[in-house]
């Protein structure tokens, strides 16, 4: 276990080093939050979608897929400079240096939510407006999780996988398939058969599912419920989450061999 905590330690520091993890991963969830709340302020409230209570769980799923980008980032760096090549001939197994990165991955995944969370609780006040109670809070972060781990194995992935020029393009197009077929900023549910594609995906339910905790309505004024939509996306949500990490596991052990 020291050597995982002693390489998530060297991992953090990488991390907290590069000015990525405050511009993306902290500034412009917020950024967001704010920007979609000032458009729907100016717009007499003619964007449901863009309350703070259906936006809060839209822009948590949004930002994770920033952790996805800087661990992609981290580790392909690694990757290039032999950094892990060196580490290779030390005694940790695949599952340390893993580990090791996952555990900065959700570090950032839940300190964004913290983030999240208390801007929209400020906006709230701000607006004059009711907030979650701590209960659903709790069941919002604990909704979330898988959709985390799923894009923190997904950056570990596609940084084994690729070089560091070459990562941040492919988790640039998650980043756009995460805000759009999710559904973060878009009334998904009157889209008729766009929104029967994003529900074979993690992102929109993963969106759907919070916005049932934070008990948000959507763009027809319906209220959102643990429904057919609610229970079948727990399929694609599991099924990407275990998927990610089979296939980073996977992947990380080819390389390691073959750097060997």
């Amino acid at each position: 276990m020291n050597k995982v905590i002693n390489f998530y330690k060297r991992n953090l520091k990488e991390v907290l080093r590069d000015p990525i993890i405050y511009i993306f991963c902290l500034g412009f969830p917020i950024a967001m939050f704010l920007l979609f709340y000032i458009i729907n302020k100016f717009s007499n409230g003619n964007t449901p979608i863009f309350e703070v209570l259906p936006l809060l769980p839209g822009i948590i799923v949004f930002s994770y897929s920033f952790v996805m980008l800087t661990l992609a980032i981290i580790v392909s760096k690694d990757k290039q400079t032999f950094f892990l090549k060196r580490l290779y001939s030390s005694p940790m197994k695949s599952y340390h240096f893993i580990l090791g990165y996952s555990l900065v991955g959700l570090f950032i995944g839940l300190l964004q939510t913290g983030v999240c969370i208390i801007t929209g609780f400020i906006i709230s006040l701000i607006s004059n407006i009711g907030f979650i109670t701590i209960g659903n809070i709790v069941l919002l972060i604990i909704s979330q999780l898988p959709m985390l781990i799923t894009n923190i194995f997904l950056g570990i992935l596609f940084g084994t996988i690729f070089n560091d020029k070459s990562a941040p393009g492919i988790c640039s197009a998650f980043i756009s398939f995460s805000g759009i077929l999710g559904g973060c900023w878009m009334p998904i549910e009157t889209m008729g058969a766009f929104e029967s594609f994003c529900r074979f995906l993690p992102f929109y339910p993963s969106v759907y599912i919070g916005r049932i905790i934070t008990n948000s309505t959507n763009a027809l004024g319906l209220a959102y419920s643990f429904d057919n939509t609610a229970i079948l996306g727990l399929i694609p949500i599991f099924i990407f989450m275990f998927g990610s990490i089979i296939l980073t596991i996977i992947a990380f052990k080819k390389n390691m061999v073959s750097d060997k």
